[in-house]
């Protein structure tokens, strides 16, 4: 009887310990950025082949159905121009042009990767929806044009997506100027 009771206990005990492990050293390889090439406050993976399984398991956690990078690059940001983590709790304005490629577009993800909530369900500026001339503008309070709600994140990421980019964005992945993300004192 004691060893129908202990052994579910062992089993259970160990798909706990072995997730525990698993994810731990999935966030260590997220956070030594082991994968990822690093230009200013954005970091880039040059390389979707999926031959790693961590670079899989970091993939698969951060970027749900992402491109091969001939088709798409992502380019992540959680800090702004100065270094600090982006916060709801200040506006943003986003400075400069994306790299070169077919279409591009600028998505904002919660602490947890998924999506941040809005009430004007507002959830990316692209090529197509942008007012040109005109500031992106990543804040909780609505905007008039080329809004970018962070809604009540107390941490959040901006993504980058460049399609079929130009060759030349391959071949500079950590000198290539990128935008930058400017607090604005509210």
């Amino acid at each position: 009887m004691k060893n129908k009771i202990i052994i579910p206990i062992l089993i259970l005990l160990s798909i706990i310990i072995g997730g525990y492990t698993a994810i731990s050293n999935i966030n260590s390889s997220t956070q030594n950025n082991e994968f990822s090439i690093k230009n200013g406050n954005w970091k880039v993976n040059p390389n979707m082949d999926l031959k790693d399984s961590y670079q899989r398991a970091y993939i698969s956690r951060i970027g749900v159905f992402a491109l091969d990078e001939k088709e798409a690059l992502y380019f992540l940001s959680s800090k702004d121009n100065d270094g600090n983590p982006l916060k709801s709790d200040f506006d943003y304005q986003i400075i400069g042009t994306p790299p070169k490629g077919r279409y591009w577009s600028y998505t904002l993800y919660g602490e947890d990767y998924f999506l941040v909530k809005n009430d004007a369900n507002i959830y990316t500026i692209n090529k197509e929806n942008l007012t040109k001339d005109k500031p992106i503008l990543v804040s909780s309070s609505k905007k008039d044009i080329n809004w970018l709600p962070s809604g009540n994140e107390t941490k959040f990421h901006i993504t980058l997506r460049v399609y079929n980019p130009d060759e030349s964005v391959y071949k500079n992945l950590e000198s290539l100027e990128l935008p930058i993300i400017k607090k604005i004192e509210k």
